[in-house]
Parts: structure tokens; C-alpha cells; sequence
């Protein structure tokens, strides 16, 4: 049997109409119209280098990475808040003499290959301010840079006993060094 091509265009036709129109497999709309809401689970927000340490940790009890031996040479964090939450963090570690980088965001905890290094000296989390805590202290010093360069979020590296703090926006950039250990305001 031979279809001529006026009739596979016409039923080609039907079938765009029906899609669009809803015809084909149509439900019945709700008593108001307008869209079906659909809960969806809310992604996980913005997290303290604690809360995601802890993350880390339990991640480790559960068999996931294994950090266990690595020292922390540095952290990276972005995105802050003045509250101390970050949308997401890095650990530059050293296993002997290996580099490995770990990254903490939306999907938790990931191992990443990165050929960046790190600092020579460790960061002994115990003795240094939480970056939560440093940004409650400075807070005052950085909200007028802050508004002055309309950013809302900061970028946190620490390394060498220092915190470097980077506000930036289209309006230009500006960064603070504090003592990792009290806080004080480097010169």
C-alpha cells in the first residue's frame, strides 16, 4: 500500500495539533487552572566550614572519602555570607607527598583532580578562628567595604596562619588579611 505525501502531511498536522492543543493523553486541570505545583526537595544551602567538616566526617564514618593520615595545608571558601555560610568550600590536603583536593557544595563532599599545591605550612583547624567566627569579629570592618562595593558574599582562603578575605563586585575588589589565631587585622 502507497501513502501519498498529502496524507502523511496531513496526519503529521494532526498529531503537532493534538500535542499542543493537549488532546493526547490530557488530564483535567485544576479547579483554579494555571499550573500544578510539584514539591520538589529544597537543594542544601549554604553551609559553615563546622557544619561541613561534620559532613566530612560522618561521610568518612560511613566508608565514603578517606582522609584519614592527610593534614590540611588549606581552605577555600566561596560565596560567604557575613554568617560564616559558604556555597561551597575546598581542602587542599597533603598524604605524604601527594596534593588532594576535596570540594563541599551542593552534592556534598568530591575528591577533585586539581594540579594546583598547596602551602607548606598545616593549618591546624583546633588553634585558628572559625571562619564564622572571624566574620562575627570583622564584621564591622567589612560590611562598609562591602556596601562601598555592593557585594552581599565574600571569598575566604586560608593558608600560612592567615585568612584572606576578597570582596569583589563589577564596582572592583578589595582584600583584608587577619591573623588566623586572633583575628587581628594584618597591615
Amino acid at each position: 500500500m502507497r501513502v501519498s505525501g498529502g496524507v502523511l502531511a496531513l496526519l503529521a498536522a494532526v498529531c503537532i495539533l493534538c500535542t499542543t492543543c493537549g488532546c493526547l493523553g490530557a488530564s483535567s486541570s485544576p479547579s483554579g487552572g494555571g499550573i500544578t505545583p510539584i514539591d520538589l526537595p529544597e537543594p542544601p544551602g549554604a553551609s559553615t566550614l563546622t557544619g561541613a567538616l561534620a559532613e566530612l566526617d560522618l561521610l568518612g564514618a560511613e566508608g565514603g572519602l578517606n582522609v584519614t593520615g592527610t593534614s590540611v595545608h588549606q581552605v577555600l571558601g566561596t560565596g560567604m555570607s557575613l554568617d560564616g555560610r559558604a556555597t561551597s568550600w575546598a581542602l587542599g590536603l597533603r598524604d605524604g607527598e601527594e596534593v588532594r583536593w576535596l570540594t563541599f557544595g551542593l552534592t556534598g563532599w568530591k575528591e577533585i583532580s586539581l594540579r594546583a599545591p598547596v602551602s607548606a605550612e598545616e593549618v591546624n583547624l583546633t588553634s585558628v578562628l572559625s571562619p564564622e567566627d572571624l566574620l562575627a569579629m570583622q564584621g564591622g570592618v567589612l560590611s562598609p567595604i562591602m556596601e562601598q562595593l555592593g557585594a552581599d558574599t565574600v571569598d575566604i582562603d586560608l593558608s600560612e596562619g592567615v585568612y584572606a578575605i576578597t570582596i569583589r563586585s563589577d564596582a572592583g575588589m578589595e582584600t583584608l588579611a587577619f591573623r588566623a589565631d586572633t583575628g587581628e587585622v594584618i597591615v
